[in-house]
């Protein structure tokens, strides 16, 4: 059987809605039987995928923004962002967007907070006079920044699968997602102050000084997490998984401190927890037994000789692995992409004297936008479960955002010292 009957069988699956968990598994477990290959390695495979330390970091921090959620923390987040930058014309669209960067910076997952700030925020802009696809818009397209502020989780996988620093890909990836932040943020002052626009942006919100004290003060406890998480990282205090053990018994502390939820509610967050990682780790576990039939079939040679032989210019190249990339997130989940491309594509772009740690922060940037693309971008369903809108009407409005994304990205790829800056501080 061929690697691309393989490949096929996978657009297949995919094409017919079979989850991107079963559809690799599926593929990979025909061509193993086609090609007499032994079955019981499947099992074997799948259990090495996990066996990395590191992954103990990714139910951590996933624990953590539940009990975040739960415990009333999230709010907390957004009434500082409604503090600092909700007075402007727009404001819950710029909160909208601060919100992710600090939640971004406790869990990592787009899905999550395109879920937990998207039923916050969604049905308050609704209420204060935004467009409906465009509040779901911007939470979707705001989402993407959590991957990218430290904890990401595309960081933790790209680095469990390459042997890349996770602390390192944690600090490159701070300039990119405030410039994210910041550039999305530019659109939607482009938006509130251009009258010709369909989209019609409502006043800021007016409140009282005692009322933005009164937030700030009881948001800063909060605002330690991610604090807590980067800051351990940065002075080489706490390793990821140590950093993600600590946001997880600060949250439960604060949570249970402000008396937002009881030891009888644990249960319900285990659960809820143990649900979102098993799906990640399923997806880890079938995405692994598909890039050792890649790499047994010499696929990354392959690909080195095809791009090699299309052009020798490094501008050239980069370009064209970024639009390759963003292609494969039309139609596959960022987090199996990122385990099958990174081993793949690192070697190509080290060899071009690349560093790792620029790599693996452009790659994730570019995989996490996967998320928000059609037909199959997870965060582009989650919102129109929130907001009952139809996933085309909300890609319509989230469009803008995107290209701006896309621009970031550009200049990220192009321009290491966005990524490396930081790292470098840190020697």
């Amino acid at each position: 059987m061929s690697i691309w009957i393989m490949f096929l069988l996978l657009l297949l699956f995919l094409a017919i809605g079979v989850p991107i968990a079963f559809g690799l598994g599926l593929a990979s477990l025909f061509y193993l039987m086609a090609n007499g290959m032994p079955i019981s390695m499947v099992p074997q495979k799948m259990t090495i995928s996990l066996e990395n330390f590191i992954f103990i970091a990714l139910p951590l921090f996933i624990l953590a923004g539940e009990i975040m959620n739960t415990g009333g923390l999230t709010q907390k987040l957004v009434n500082v962002a409604r503090a600092i930058v909700g007075r402007f014309r727009g404001g819950l669209a710029y909160v909208n967007v601060l919100v992710s960067m600090l939640f971004g910076g406790v869990q990592g997952l787009a899905t999550a907070d395109t879920v937990a700030i998207g039923s916050v925020l969604i049905p308050a802009m609704e209420k204060a006079g935004y467009r409906k696809d465009f509040s779901a818009g911007v939470t979707v397209a705001s989402s993407t920044i959590s991957s990218i502020i430290p904890p990401g989780m595309l960081f933790i996988i790209f680095g469990s699968v390459t042997g890349v620093s996770i602390g390192s890909l944690f600090l490159g990836g701070m300039v990119p997602g405030i410039l994210l932040g910041l550039a999305q943020m530019a659109l939607v002052f482009f938006y509130a102050h251009n009258k010709k626009l369909s989209v019609n942006i409502p006043a800021g919100e007016r409140l009282s000084l005692h009322e933005c004290l009164r937030f700030i003060v009881q948001g800063l406890p909060t605002l330690l997490l991610p604090v807590i998480i980067i800051g351990g990282i940065v002075t080489g205090i706490a390793t990821a998984t140590e950093s993600a053990v600590l946001a997880v018994v600060y949250a439960l502390f604060l949570s249970l401190v402000t008396h937002e939820i009881r030891w009888s509610d644990l249960p319900g967050i285990f659960f809820k927890s143990a649900k979102m990682v098993g799906s990640v780790m399923v997806i880890l576990c079938t995405s692994s037994i598909f890039g050792y039939i890649l790499t047994q079939e010499r696929v990354p040679q392959m690909v080195v000789e095809l791009l090699f032989g299309i052009t020798n210019n490094k501008f050239v190249l980069l370009l064209i692995i970024n639009l390759f990339l963003l292609f494969v997130g039309t139609f596959m989940d960022s987090t199996p992409s990122c385990i099958i491309l990174a081993p793949i594509l690192l070697p190509i772009l080290v060899e071009m004297n690349m560093d790792p740690v620029h790599i693996g922060v452009f790659m994730c940037f570019n995989l996490a936008q996967g998320l928000i693309t059609p037909p199959v971008g997870s965060c582009l369903y989650l919102a129109s479960g929130i907001s009952q809108l139809p996933v085309e009407k909300i890609a319509k409005a989230m469009m803008p955002f995107f290209l701006i994304n896309v621009v970031v990205l550009l200049l990220i790829t192009y321009f290491p010292p966005f990524v490396l800056f930081v790292p470098s501080l840190a020697g």
